[in-house]
Order: structure tokens, then sequence, then C-alpha cells
């Protein structure tokens, strides 16, 4: 977590560093010198990377060896969910939902929490003499307890003790949407960028096929918001609001914008939609890789992607699919294997050799992807192993598979749900 200017998350420090508020801007610091950073000491379990040649997960859940040390820890992404299909990874996976979740729900009880820090802060700088609100001072310590339990979870919860995941989310929502001054906007940036790469052999032209791209876009946007509906369920005692827009990386444009009529709660441009927004999901779609990767580079995306889902004071969570989960490893060569995408559609990159050497954004450190894996496969991603180098190795994904990251941890699992009946 965030330390402040005379603040700090640490549970531990908390009521200490609300005391300190109380002294004057003048002296606080040389009073306090300098104050505590210390984690609580929770971690949860470290698991590594699924070995290229290995089926992945029978159980829900599976792990290796952890990596740790190696790769720049702001590299790894707070939470991300890499995926080849939605619909087959998530959608019937009861693990990576829980995860999805668990993942938006810290999100959101982060968001929380600054805010009240802020206004507390700013209400005993306000009023030094009068000192901390105390019922706020209470709620606030309230809010960091039900974040807290949150963190005791290991990645076998999402296993065999998913239930209890599930009732923590739960209680956490409650919690949050008790709460007067909760914004109940779940902001949600849709990227389908991939998809929109024109075909060359296509006998359709070039406007009709962005055309019937735009249109499946959205059908799977509403796809991806029914689950999200799900996941944040409404009642008459707890409504979130899912904000939803779609931003195409190639021109910067904004579209399709739903969960209000009021265009103040939407992005004004590209840059803001990753940046003063602070989206809670950036999902980023499958389709052309190189198309994908090509735009990210040609608009400057890739660092504001980066602060946005690891670096930002509220980190979103980043889902990947199929293009968007090569794109979240180290290198992008895995998508020349199986000459599914065109890299003619990107000028004076034509060829695969041409992005052999490229990288990715490194949310789950030196690992690269390779989705859609099957048996089929198995024998061709072997020899791509040996003949390139990539680092920490290459994690397979099935259509089933969710491959889960928690990067303050530099942790990560596999989450595999029942397969796809072909």
């Amino acid at each position: 977590m965030k330390k402040m200017a005379l603040f700090t998350l640490t549970q531990s420090s908390r009521s200490i560093s609300i005391i300190y508020l109380l002294l004057s801007a003048s002296y606080a610091s040389a009073f306090l010198g300098t104050t505590s950073t210390q984690s609580s000491g929770r971690s949860l379990l470290p698991l590594g990377s699924t070995s290229a040649t290995s089926s992945n997960a029978i159980s829900s859940v599976s792990s290796d060896k952890a990596i740790e040390g190696g790769s720049d820890s702001k590299c790894w992404a707070s939470h991300a969910l890499l995926i080849s299909s939605l619909s087959d990874g998530i959608i019937p996976n009861e693990a990576a939902r829980s995860f999805l979740r668990y993942s938006l729900v810290n999100t959101l009880l982060r968001e929380h929490i600054a805010k009240k820090e802020d206004n507390l802060k700013s209400s005993v700088e306000f009023s030094p003499c009068n000192g901390p609100n105390i019922d706020a001072l209470t709620n606030l310590e309230s809010v960091d307890q039900v974040y807290e339990r949150g963190q005791q979870f290991s990645a076998d919860d999402f296993d065999a003790n998913v239930q209890s995941v599930d009732s923590w989310a739960m209680d956490a929502l409650e919690h949050l949407i008790s709460d007067t001054n909760c914004n109940s906007n779940v902001r949600v940036l849709y990227i389908p960028t991939a998809m929109y790469a024109l075909n060359p052999k296509s006998s359709n032209t070039p406007g009709k096929q962005r055309q019937r791209a735009r249109a499946d876009g959205k059908k799977r946007r509403t796809q991806l918001l029914k689950l999200l509906g799900e996941l944040l369920p409404s009642s008459d005692e707890m409504q979130f609001n899912l904000l939803a827009t779609t931003l195409d990386l190639d021109d910067g444009s904004l579209k399709q914008p739903v969960g209000s009529e009021d265009s103040t709660l939407f992005p004004e441009n590209d840059k803001a939609a990753l940046s003063t927004w602070n989206p809670h999901l950036v999902y980023i779609e499958g389709g052309n890789t190189f198309w994908l990767k090509h735009c990210i580079d040609k608009g400057d995306y890739a660092s504001i992607i980066k602060e946005a889902v690891c670096e930002g004071p509220i980190p979103a969570v980043y889902c990947g699919k199929s293009a968007g989960a090569i794109v979240a490893g180290s290198k992008i060569a895995t998508a020349t294997w199986k000459g599914w995408d065109d890299p003619s559609v990107v000028p004076e990159k034509e060829t695969y050799e041409d992005w052999l050497d490229c990288t990715g954004f490194e949310f789950s450190g030196s690992r690269s992807f390779f989705p859609h894996m099957s048996n089929d496969w198995k024998e061709l991603v072997e020899e791509k192993i040996k003949s390139q180098n990539l680092g920490e190795g290459v994690c397979c994904l099935r259509e089933e598979d969710a491959y889960c990251v928690i990067g303050e941890k530099k942790v990560s699992f596999m989450a595999s749900g029942p397969s796809p009946i072909n």
C-alpha cells in the first residue's frame, strides 16, 4: 500500500499516524522522524509459471516453484487475469470468477480507503485543535480491517476454500455500499483494438470489416458487463453501477459509453481514460496481436497502461484475452508460432521475424504467454522454446484456463475450469 505525507496505510501504525496529524505542518516532520512502512508480514502462497509442455491444471488451481526477484516489481500487474477465452476461461470457471471478484473488491476497497484518508487528513489540518473525527477514524479502521482480512487468503483458497473468499468479498461489498459516502460506480475500460485489424485477404471492404468488428466488439463487451453484474450483484440493499466505455488504441477514440446519461462521469479523452478516470478494470480483447502492439506503440500507450495497472495509487485490474494476454507477457514472439495472426497489417513489420524481439508489458515478470493451447501444439511449443530465449519460460493457456496474478506479492497461479465441450 502507498505511504502518504504524514500518513501510512499500514494497519499497525494507523492510530499513531492519525495522532501525528494533530501536529501542525511546521513541526510535525521534526516530531515524526520517519513513519514505519513495514508490512504486516502476511503473504499469499507464492506460485510460479506453468511449464509450456505441461497439460496445465487438472484441479482448479495449480502451481509450480515461485520465481522470486529477477524482475522489477513495478512491472507486475497489481491484479491480472490472462485468458484465451472469456466464455470458457472465466464464466464457467469458479476459481477464476472468484479471483476476478476478489481483485475488483480489493481495488474498490483501496479507493475507498484512500478517499477516507484524504478526507480525514483534510479535516485534521483544517481544525487541528479539535483533532480527528473519532467516528470517521473508527470507520476508517473498520474498512482497514476488512481489507486486511482479504490479504490473508492464499492461492489455495481459490480452490479448496473459494466459498470463504466469496463470503469475504460479499461482506466487503456490503460494507462499501452501506457507507453513504461510497462511490458505487465501477469503471470499466474495454479495449477491442486487436479485433479491429483489417484482413487484407477478406472479400469485404475495409468499411464493412470495421462495421462488423465494432458490432462484434459491442456484443463481447455486453458479455463482459453481464459477467461483472453477476459478480457484483444488485439488490435493494446493495447496488453497484457499471460505467463502461470503449477505447480504440488505433485512433484514440472513445465510444459507446454506458451506465449513465451524465457525460461528466466518463473520460474526456484516451489518455484520461487510463489515468485520471481511474478505471477499476482494463479489459484488452483478443484479435491480431501485431496490430494491437503496433497501436500501443504508435499512441505511446505502454507507459500509461503500465501505470494504470501497476503503479497508480489505485491500480486497475487487468484482464487480457488472447492477444491481450500475449502483450501482457515478457515477449510477444509466441504470437508468431501458430501463424494465426497476420503481421502484414503493420507497415515495415510485415514478417514474423520482425516481431521476435518485441517486448510486452511484463505483468508477470519475465513470463510469456501462449493462448489457445491444445495437444495439437505440444511439439511446436517444445521446438519454439528450444530455439527462442524467453526468459523465465512460457505459460500455455488452454481455453478453460485463467492465469491469475497478484503483483504486489509476486504471486501467480493457474485456475482451470471445466474443459469446453466441442
